[in-house]
């Protein structure tokens, strides 16, 4: 299908009540071009941008198998003025594929396969030691903190199985019965569900994990990918990765406990993980293998993004949420008179986040230096991505619904993107473009805004 848009411009110059960014007077900045990418009725959310322009989102159709109408999410793909859908025809999916991440030309996205799709790297869940807690639990209960055995299998073979009619009454009282359900409810969780499914850039799709497990918040670079693991409640989950050539999948954390929140870029990955006490910060390297905590202190360090050896997250060292910089072995909070700081993103050694400033939330910036706050209104101003020298969020600017505005780090001023009476939300940013969906009465729309002219220069 040719993609044809109607296209119109739209551009507001705002000043920026900030140090340092201050704009006085009239200033313009860069025109853009918005457009709605999605087609109408699919109802589309979650878009992806990647550096090449490449862009991906979640659409939701109704299907009808004549005798009942459901409702299935399929990835869309936008590549080089056509739009594909990705999933709808592939044999081995279910009817949920679901939050594409765009890296390059690849798509990565989490997706239930059939149950005799086949594919995926194997791996086996390590088991940590328990602890004397876990072993005093066991004296009354002593198979709480077994694995499940063969419920995963039951599992598998449960969704292969035709229907059967109901078990006669009291058949379910059997006390070997009630055991196999007892532990297969605690290990629900752990299997039956979302895998990892990668597009690869010649339109071919690979499964990555096996389907033993229920995976989630993939990341990828050229380097490898990583994504979570759940153990299974009421455990946590892990952090897996894949390396390209690799024929099998790398157990990054074996605990109890929770390891979540994988960040990528390059070689370097991130995540936290509980360490008994409190959640702290952990760095890996996938050309080396090398894994080492990159915080060891008594308080919660969580939401780490990583560029270029340089990592930002969240910290609370008291009551409030800080903004904490790791960068050649030197940690420092950059979080200065905000509160409530949200979760940060990261570009060449700059960090964005949201802070509330006593009345509203604002958006900050930390230019590697200094930090800066680069909105102060009346309105709250949220969920800021930096990447390839712009700034995008979301702001309240009219307090009823969020317009999408951009900061261009070439001139420091902001344009507002949109102007219209629909929430505006989820904006990403890469190679100077900006992809977000609109939420209407007649459902969710990607829009997309491309610069008219490239930028004069480089941002260093």
């Amino acid at each position: 299908m040719i993609y044809h848009p109607l296209s119109f411009k739209r551009q507001t110059a705002i000043t920026l009540m900030s140090c340092c960014l201050l704009v006085a007077g009239h200033a313009y900045g860069r025109d853009f071009t918005v457009r709605t990418l999605s087609e109408p009725g699919q109802d589309a959310r979650h878009p992806s941008i990647g550096d090449t322009g490449l862009v991906a989102w979640q659409g939701y159709l109704d299907q009808d198998d004549g005798v009942a109408t459901s409702r299935r999410s399929d990835i869309f793909v936008f590549r080089d003025g056509t739009i594909t859908n990705a999933t709808g025809m592939a044999p081995q999916l279910s009817n949920r594929n679901e939050r594409p991440q765009v890296i390059g030309e690849s798509v990565l996205f989490t997706a239930v396969f059939k149950p005799k799709a086949g594919g995926g790297f194997p791996f086996e869940l390590s088991i940590p030691s328990k602890s004397d807690n876990m072993r005093e639990l066991e004296s009354d209960y002593p198979t709480l903190f077994d694995p499940p055995g063969s419920a995963v299998e039951a599992d598998a073979a449960e969704l292969d199985a035709p229907s059967e009619p109901a078990p006669p009454p009291g058949a379910a009282d059997d006390a070997a019965s009630k055991e196999a359900s007892m532990q297969h409810q605690m290990w629900r969780s752990s299997g039956g569900s979302f895998d990892i499914a990668h597009l690869r850039p010649d339109n071919t799709l690979e499964r990555i994990t096996p389907g033993t497990r229920h995976f989630s918040t993939p990341v990828m670079s050229t380097a490898g990918m990583a994504f979570q693991v759940a153990r299974g409640w009421p455990y946590g989950y892990e952090i897996l990765c894949w390396k390209p050539g690799d024929n099998a999948l790398t157990q990054l954390s074996t605990n109890y406990y929770y390891a979540l929140g994988p960040h990528i870029h390059g070689n370097e990955l991130v995540f936290q993980a509980w360490d008994g006490h409190d959640y702290e910060i952990y760095h890996y390297r996938f050309d080396t293998g090398e894994i080492k905590q990159l915080t060891n202190n008594q308080f919660d360090d969580t939401h780490p993004v990583v560029w270029d050896g340089e990592v930002a997250w969240i910290a609370h060292p008291t009551i409030n949420a800080e903004i904490f910089h790791y960068r050649d072995g030197v940690i420092r909070k950059i979080s200065d008179t905000s509160q409530d700081n949200g979760p940060p993103s990261i570009w060449q050694g700059r960090v964005v986040w949201q802070g509330y400033d006593d009345t509203d939330l604002e958006i900050y910036y930390f230019d590697g230096r200094r930090t800066i706050k680069l909105t102060s209104n009346t309105w709250d101003d949220v969920n800021p991505v930096i990447r390839d020298g712009l700034i995008v969020w979301m702001s309240y600017v009219d307090n009823s619904d969020a317009e999408i505005m951009a900061l261009d780090l070439g001139d420091n001023i902001t344009v507002q993107l949109t102007n219209d009476d629909w929430e505006d939300s989820g904006p990403r940013t890469a190679g100077e473009k900006v992809v977000w969906y609109t939420l209407t009465p007649e459902g969710a729309k990607v829009q997309i805004a491309e610069p008219d002219t490239p930028r004069p220069e480089a941002i260093p």
